[in-house]
């Protein structure tokens, strides 16, 4: 595989950039304050739009539904 193409990112790397994306202090090494019910409805809409990703991708592919 050449330098150029892209491989599809892993189930993994969605997760991480997803965190990344919704939890921006996670990597940054700043010290601020995190509310935790905030914490707690952002890691529920995460887990809801995975199970989504992951129903769709079923779907897309003929699988059978878990």
């Amino acid at each position: 595989m050449g330098a150029n193409e892209e491989r599809p990112q892993t189930f993994v790397e969605r997760v991480l950039a997803l965190f990344e994306e919704r939890f921006p202090w996670l990597g940054s090494g700043q010290d601020e304050p995190v509310g935790g019910a905030d914490t707690v409805d952002e890691l529920a809409d995460l887990h809801k739009s995975l199970i989504e990703q992951r129903e769709k991708a079923r779907r897309e592919n003929g699988e059978p539904r878990a």
